[in-house]
């Protein structure tokens, strides 16, 4: 064979071989998924309805939560005001178990017997959780304390066992207002 004819008989072959390695790279790319032609337009990501499907669910699932949480929170805060206001009412009754009267409820009274809670005479405001303002008279307590939630709450203890609850939005929380309160419940 010349070398013309030998060359043309490996050029048909290496012709032939590339044909068949396309052709096999082609049929791998059809039964590999993830394999792609570099340079093919097809990208494997995410169209445009369905990142706005998955914003719109974020979106939903966002506006049942938010409100709920910040419902939670606030009952947290009236329920730290009225925790404080249940000690106010037993402090007062081991109090005036001691002296047959509540007129001994003083805010020192109220500091000795609970360190707890900050006691604050009855004319002031109260604005915080913890801090009690209480007002004493023979026959009866009165306490009121802020919630965070921007709610005050009220408690009337009577010398004859019964307790009356009450609670307002009125900036002025204290325990003045409380001795006059006759609501059965917060």
């Amino acid at each position: 064979m010349t070398s013309t004819a030998a060359t043309a008989t490996t050029d048909a072959l290496d012709t032939e071989n590339k044909v068949d390695r396309a052709a096999s790279s082609r049929s791998l790319r059809n039964r590999v998924p993830g394999i792609r032609r570099s340079g093919s337009n097809d990208e494997g990501g995410f169209t445009l309805v369905e990142v706005m499907v998955v914003v719109l669910i974020i979106g939903i699932l966002l506006a049942i939560g938010v409100p709920t949480f910040l419902g939670a929170r606030n009952r947290a805060h009236d329920r730290a005001a009225q925790s404080s206001l249940r000690t106010a009412q037993n402090t007062a009754l081991i109090i005036y178990t001691d002296n047959a009267n509540f007129a001994e409820a003083t805010v020192d009274a109220m500091s000795t017997a609970e360190p707890q809670v900050k006691w604050i005479k009855g004319t002031e405001k109260s604005g915080d959780p913890i801090e009690v303002s209480v007002t004493s008279k023979p026959t009866a307590v009165g306490a009121a304390a802020m919630s965070n939630s921007g709610t005050c709450f009220y408690i009337h203890v009577r010398s004859d066992g019964s307790t009356q609850y009450g609670s307002s939005t009125a900036k002025s929380c204290t325990g003045d207002i409380a001795i006059g309160v006759t609501g059965s419940g917060w």
